[in-house]
């Protein structure tokens, strides 16, 4: 169909340019019936226009005339006018009459000048005779009467000029034929005109009762259509606005119009291509531009070509595209059918035109638009289906769209306000339970927070599935909220509706409760804890511990109240499993801590000595030995004492370097002491054991400060000695080897001091102040440290007992065999330079 039309396209196209033809027919009015039938047609442009006042002058005989193909010309008028001729003849024996009628001009003023060949030439003076540029365009067509004598032939010469004149012919009417042709045409405008306008007022009425935005491309696309018929036809000037000529269009410009309302109506109803689209604008912008070329510039024949090539070009444009889109649904298809009748109907106006069709052609591109509306109604209320359709999916969706949201919304309020493993409120919530009660509250309150802590949750996570885990710690939570509310003295806080407990992390759950914890509720708590728990036939030991912190509610900050209690946590033990927090402790811990931190600056400014403590023998009570012990001169808190931060240095590992230090003293120390036999003892930790290459340092550092290994001691704790038992005994040994001594401190305080005194390779045991405390009224300490002090020979070791500082106790040691005393009885722990004097003064009495 598509190539058909561009045939059609073009031989329309070639004909509307069709070159002059040599020479002019004569037509034969008595072989004429006089139904309309076009006659051979030649034109004359003049150099110049007539004159608007007098009768116009027929052409000089000079006058080049050029016939034109099938009568018919694209005029394109410019303002000089065109002479058009023809020679009509009656060759037979009796009169004729008829019409010669003027068609398609447009045109506001004919003058025709008829000549028989039997006669004077006569002049008829049609059309309006005002000033050319205050005339109107009112008229289709002129009618000029004519007679034949028998044998007579007349040549008609007509003058026109017009205000968009796109064609002209000749036709040959009989009055009769004409007449009964008119009437019909009358009766199909009125019915062509009724149903476009019935059609136009359904849009209009679907677009401002019914709010139908699409029933609008039912106006756009019929009012062009309609005007331009109107205009055609000449009803527009005679019964719209006869007395408003410049409203009164010539009918190429409704045409165009038509055009680019077309594309409108196509670009909203098929889903176009990128390319579709440019050429849909394309076809609006030659449109557009052809218009303005004809407001601003006489009419020429290319322009007039041009404009009468286009619609057609239009048309076969939107059945290119419906074409292309005719698998694409039936919307394209319903389209098509109103396009092709359309481009149908604009053939027979333009067959009709050339004279193969009769007059009533010149309404099929009405009656084309007719059904073209109809298939444009029917493709618009099938798109309005779809697009229903489309939008109650698209609600659906949205709908759907947005319960999936909600969803997501609500699993994302649970998850940010509850443990994702155990289901439980967690920290978020119970922030806003402690806000709430702060807020709600009439009266200051104090707010205590409790935190326990599932210290086994480690080692049951390796033995049972994850899942089971997490049902049996919610299930631990269930029944520690269950005992919380048997309790009346513990004024609960509600978490989440009934809920108390909450989970801050895998192994922490934690409730809050309202004023001061009381006493026997912590003591009650901590016997709960240490029942058994029973659940799905397991018997679970989870060493719960419990941190406590209290804070007034108008300072309510629940991050540092959790904070609080889970320092509290680091304090409790097995003994103490509920531990209150304590600002006091808390301060000495800071400040042990940051003394620890301030421990290798205080190394590398010399702030740290060692004072030495004598080591007595008995019974001659000879000093043979000293115990090195540390001290802390510090520039702004004095002298601090090793308890305030040896424990911190050895958590953070600082203490290996202390170590190393303290050994570099104490070979210098013993260097400057006048016995060569005096030995000095040193303190070494667990982590000084787990130090790479501890032996190779410390004789290292005997060799760079040329001290003999056999005068020092090193003391180590049963605790250090058993933290990694194999590591230890092959590091001692390697010490022993090399000429230092070994002791071990603090004996009869561990677990396994029997097994310690078989395994390691001892010179020396230090037994532990404990035992010596109230040593004259304790019997049991008594037999205690005889059999100490008995093992301690058997096994070749000599025996030192620590914190002794009563006479009496140096004469009961003295009377059952102690080799070595160390305490204030004898000697605080003296400075360097006093520890040489004690000496010094000893040797002195000796001698």
């Amino acid at each position: 169909m598509a190539r058909i039309l561009w045939m059609v396209f073009l031989w329309f196209g070639m004909a509307m340019s069709h070159a002059s033809q040599p020479g002019l027919g004569v037509a034969d009015v008595s072989a004429l019936p006089g139904r309309g039938e076009q006659v051979p047609l030649a034109i004359w442009r003049p150099a110049q226009a007539a004159s608007e006042t007098q009768p116009v002058k027929a052409p000089p005989d000079s006058a080049h005339w050029t016939a034109q193909a099938l009568g018919v010309r694209p005029l394109g008028f410019s303002g000089e006018g065109v002479w058009t001729w023809t020679r009509l003849a009656n060759p037979h024996q009796e009169a004729r009459s008829g019409w010669l009628v003027v068609t398609e001009p447009f045109a506001d003023w004919v003058d025709c000048v008829v000549t028989s060949s039997a006669g004077p030439a006569i002049t008829y003076r049609m059309g309006d005779q005002r000033p050319y540029a205050e005339r109107p365009v009112p008229h289709p067509r002129f009618i000029l009467p004519l007679s034949w004598r028998a044998g007579e032939a007349l040549d008609v010469r007509c003058y026109i000029r017009n205000k968009g004149a796109m064609l002209v012919a000749f036709e040959y009417w009989q009055p009769d034929h004409f007449w009964a042709v008119e009437r019909k045409m009358a009766l199909a405008k009125f019915l062509g005109y009724g149903a476009v306008l019935l059609v136009i007022g359904c849009g209009v009425l679907g677009l401002l009762v019914n709010r139908i935005p699409a029933a609008m491309l039912l106006v756009i696309e019929l009012v062009p259509l309609l005007m331009g018929t109107l205009a055609g036809e000449g009803d527009a000037f005679e019964f719209l606005w006869p007395t408003h000529p410049a409203l009164n269009l010539p009918p190429f410009m409704w045409t165009l119009t038509a055009c680019m309302a077309g594309t409108v109506v196509v670009h909203r109803i098929l889903p176009l291509a990128r390319l579709e689209k440019r050429l849909i604008r394309l076809v609006v912008g030659t449109a557009l531009a052809l218009m303005l070329l004809s407001v601003t510039v006489p009419m020429s024949q290319p322009l007039g070509a041009a404009v009468n090539i286009l619609p057609l070009g239009y048309l076969i444009l939107l059945v290119t595209l419906c074409l292309r889109h005719w698998k694409g649904g039936h919307l394209p298809r319903i389209l098509a059918v109103g396009v092709v009748a359309q481009a149908l109907g604009l053939i027979g106006v333009l067959l009709g035109v050339l004279g193969v069709l009769g007059p009533g052609a010149r309404l099929s591109a009405l009656f084309a638009s007719l059904v073209k509306a109809m298939s444009l109604t029917v493709a618009l209320a099938y798109r309005m289906r779809v697009e229903r359709e489309q939008n109650v999916q698209a609600q659906q969706a949205h709908t759907r769209e947005l319960e999936q949201r909600l969803a997501f919304e609500s699993q994302l309020r649970h998850l940010a306000t509850h443990h994702m493993r155990y289901g439980l409120p967690n920290q978020a919530l119970l922030d806003e339970a402690l806000r709430r009660a702060t807020l709600t509250s009439p009266c200051p309150l104090v707010l205590s927070l409790w935190v326990i802590r599932l210290n086994r949750l480690s080692f049951l996570e390796s033995i049972l599935p994850r899942e089971r885990l997490a049902k049996l710690v919610e299930g631990y939570a269930g029944t520690i909220a269950q005992w919380l509310q048997g309790r009346d003295e513990l004024c609960l806080l509600p978490v989440e509706n009934a809920l108390h407990v909450v989970a801050l992390d895998d192994g922490t759950l934690a409730f809050a409760s309202v004023g001061m914890p009381p006493k026997a509720a912590m003591a009650e708590l901590t016997a709960f804890l240490t029942h058994r728990y029973e659940q799905e036939g397991l018997f679970i030991a989870w060493d719960p511990h419990v941190g406590v912190s209290c804070i007034p509610s108008e300072q309510n900050q629940s991050h540092d109240m959790i904070d609080e209690a889970r320092v509290a946590l680091q304090w409790s033990n097995a003994h103490q499993r509920v531990v209150m927090f304590d600002a006091e402790r808390m301060k000495r811990e800071q400040l042990s801590y940051g003394l620890t931190l301030d421990l290798e600056g205080a190394i590398v400014r010399g702030e740290l000595v060692l004072h030495y403590q004598p080591k007595v023998d008995l019974p001659s009570r000879r000093t043979k030995s000293f115990e090195a012990l540390v001290r802390w001169r510090h520039p702004v808190r004095g002298m601090i004492p090793p308890g305030a931060f040896i424990a911190e240095a050895e958590a953070t590992g600082a203490i290996n370097r202390l170590t190393m230090w303290a050994i570099r003293e104490t070979a210098r120390f013993l260097l400057t002491l006048p016995g060569p036999e005096v030995r000095v003892s040193v303190n070494i930790s667990a982590f000084d054991l787990a130090t790479p290459r501890f032996v190779e340092q410390v004789l290292a550092i005997l060799r760079e400060e040329h001290c003999p290994p056999q005068r020092l001691i090193l003391e180590v704790t049963e605790s250090a000695a058993l933290s990694d038992r194999e590591r230890a005994l092959g590091i001692l040994s390697a010490l022993r080897r090399s000429g230092v001594q070994i002791a071990l401190d603090d004996f009869g305080t561990g677990y396994s001091s029997l097994a310690i005194l078989q395994e390691l390779p001892l010179d020396e045991v230090k037994v532990d102040r404990s035992f010596v405390t109230d040593l004259k009224v304790s019997h049991r300490k008594q037999e205690v440290l005889k059999a100490m002090i008995d093992v301690g020979h058997r096994l070749g070791l000599t025996v030192t007992i620590e914190g002794v500082e009563q006479e009496d106790s140096v004469d009961w040691l003295t009377l059952h065999g102690c080799d070595v005393i160390q305490g204030f009885v004898f000697s605080r722990p003296l400075e360097a330079q006093v520890a040489r004097q004690w000496l010094q003064a000893q040797q002195a009495v000796l001698a």
